[in-house]
């Protein structure tokens, strides 16, 4: 969602149609995903100058700068979004609330210390879990609703 939905609604915000104004194909509908993150598929396509531009997560860049991956110089950023919430395990509104409290406190007990925490965390690209939060969705709820998937 970060890397799709998000930047589809907030280029139509700006007035642009990405299907009709960006794109000969999508990232992620219309391309073969290789082995790894489908934002790190995206910069090196970009990089191999098989797309002109592509939307990925600061985070990813981030990464790929710190692992050497990304050349600086051979990137720019030409626009972000405004801050979103993404990346949230969600349930049932009616869930017993005590239920809620012991997988809220399962997953933030998941310690990097661990071998197993490690590779949940690892799968998860992150370094902890902490608690949800119940705003901030506005955004994503609207593009869901836009995208008539929600």
């Amino acid at each position: 969602m970060q890397a799709g939905l998000l930047p589809y609604y907030f280029l139509q915000q700006l007035g642009l149609d990405p299907a009709h104004d960006l794109a000969v194909c999508s990232f992620y509908d219309e391309r073969q995903g290789g082995a790894h993150s489908d934002e790190r598929d995206v910069m090196e396509r970009v990089g191999r100058h098989e797309y002109d531009a592509g939307a990925v997560s600061g985070r990813t860049i981030e990464a790929l700068r710190a692992d050497g991956t990304l050349v600086p110089e051979g990137f720019r950023i030409v626009w972000s979004s405004p801050g979103y919430s993404h990346c949230c395990f969600t349930a049932h509104g009616d869930m017993d609330p005590a239920l809620v409290a012991k997988i809220t406190q399962t997953f933030i007990a998941i310690d990097a210390q661990d071998p197993a925490g490690k590779a949940i965390l690892a799968g998860e690209g992150c370094k902890a879990f902490v608690p949800g939060i119940t705003t901030g969705w506005e955004t994503l709820e609207k593009a869901a609703e836009q995208a008539r998937i929600l």
